[in-house]
């Protein structure tokens, strides 16, 4: 049970993190990224228990006395609650990898220059529209694409067998 209050406890604490962090992203906002999320909702369920018991009851004419104990048996019951867990999983949206959210901002308009962000040696580009300064060879957004070579542009590739040549 222990394993289950701090799985909870996990899961609302990145619930108010994420809710912090300014207004709400929508998938139609720049730079904005849906994730999949697990969510542990935790209820309680009642269930009903019968008990039994003896109970004393007087008696009438009980032979040579008016009045005599006995024993009953009685039924009872009380509503009890377990805590039941169930397991959901629903989208949620944050800034996509090298983005930020300022201010309530509409999207997540502000390139967040960090170690690893850049791939093959481009420098970071604080606020500018492009996140990446890619190097020579490489481009995209986070300078993940290699450029493709081709011979009229005077960067003949080192695979002959890429360029259509022959394979020697």
């Amino acid at each position: 049970m222990g394993s289950h209050a701090a799985a909870l406890a996990f899961i609302l604490a990145l619930r108010v993190s994420s809710l912090a962090s300014g207004s709400k992203l929508q998938p139609h906002m720049p730079n904005v990224c849906a994730e999949p999320e697990l969510l542990i909702v935790g209820q309680r369920q009642p269930r009903v228990q019968a008990f039994t018991r003896s109970v004393q009851v007087w008696k009438q004419e009980c032979g040579a006395r008016r009045r005599c104990a006995g024993y009953e048996r009685r039924t009872g019951y009380y509503t009890g609650y377990r805590q039941v867990y169930k397991v959901t999983y629903q989208t949620t949206y944050k800034c996509c990898p090298g983005w930020s959210q300022l201010g309530g901002d509409a999207g997540c308009l502000y390139p967040a220059c960090g170690y690893g962000v850049c791939f093959n040696g481009g420098n970071c580009a604080e606020g500018s529209s492009q996140l990446c300064h890619c190097s020579s060879g490489f481009q995209g957004p986070r300078c993940q694409y290699a450029n493709k070579p081709s011979v009229e542009s005077g960067n003949p590739p080192l695979n002959p067998r890429a360029a259509g040549g022959p394979a020697w």
